[in-house]
């Protein structure tokens, strides 16, 4: 009850400074991972509906091109994607779905690489229709697939915050750390933030974002910032196995918890000083 009332005061806040300094762009977070099999999409999706609770406007872009299972883990089924608008029968906010808890879904998943090679115009009137209707939005959360394709980078190096999803596994933080050192090689003043999931306990967490921020400090020269950890617990595989988010599922959980006070760290961190593109599809394009 603390942490909603605490993200309540922080919406508040940002949509205050939102009308003093007429900003009308949703903040990005591109949710991303070096290796598949952490937990990204399922953080993702509980995410959306924490902020969703908390009184943000949220949309959840579903861009991972190899499993794009953003439905799956809301028990829902899209008619249409990304793939629809590219062919004309459809414009970008048609194919967005309203999901109970007030959350938005942008289904894109395997469209994502045939939107990074369609043709100029085709992607110019995507970027106009985003533009139309994205000062609805206070957050927009990219679920990306995992490694450092294109088509992942592409909105990953868009976004304001990228929150980089590991586990204990070694070859997971390897991915993870060459995840980190690619986007400081790129966006050296981006907002990064380590989650850590599937761990034994805290102290497991922190043990292992210490030794990772040592290594970012010293060949990046760069402090991760901590968002925090989720612990390995099975309610989160039947939340999955029934489809639907640990957020409903079990909402006193530890993990429910545990991702309650990750969202609301995210929101309270500040995002980088360095400008993005006024328009996150924008940026897609760009880079």
């Amino acid at each position: 009850m603390v942490m909603e009332l605490t993200m309540s005061q922080l919406v508040m806040n940002s949509r205050n400074k939102a009308r003093v300094t007429g900003r009308i762009r949703p903040e990005v977070w591109a949710v991303t991972s070096g290796k598949g099999g952490v937990g990204k999409s399922n953080l993702s999706v509980n995410m959306a509906y924490v902020l969703a609770k908390s009184g943000r406007r949220v949309l959840l872009i579903d861009a991972d091109i190899h499993l794009g299972n953003v439905d799956l883990i809301m028990g829902i089924r899209t008619e249409f994607t990304i793939t629809d608008v590219l062919k004309g029968t459809k414009n970008l906010k048609d194919i967005i779905v309203r999901v109970p808890g007030a959350v938005d879904i942008l289904p894109a998943a395997s469209a994502v690489a045939d939107l990074l090679e369609t043709k100029q115009n085709t992607f110019r009137d995507i970027i106009a229709s985003y533009s139309r209707f994205q000062q609805s939005y206070d957050i927009v959360l990219v679920d990306t697939a995992a490694g450092i394709s294109p088509q992942v980078l592409s909105f990953v190096f868009s976004a304001n915050k990228s929150i980089v999803v590991a586990t204990p596994d070694p070859a997971s933080l390897t991915d993870a750390y060459g995840m980190i050192k690619i986007i400081m090689r790129n966006k050296p003043d981006a907002t990064v933030m380590l989650v850590l999931n599937m761990v034994e306990n805290e102290e497991e967490g922190q043990t292992i974002f210490h030794k990772m921020n040592l290594m970012t400090q010293r060949f990046l020269s760069y402090s991760l910032t901590y968002a925090g950890s989720i612990l390995q617990d099975q309610r989160i595989v039947r939340a999955v196995r029934i489809q639907q988010p640990i957020l409903l599922a079990e909402p006193n959980s530890p993990p429910a918890k545990a991702i309650r006070f990750i969202t609301g760290k995210i929101m309270e961190t500040p995002k980088g000083s360095q400008s993005r593109p006024t328009n996150l599809f924008e940026g897609v394009y760009k880079y």
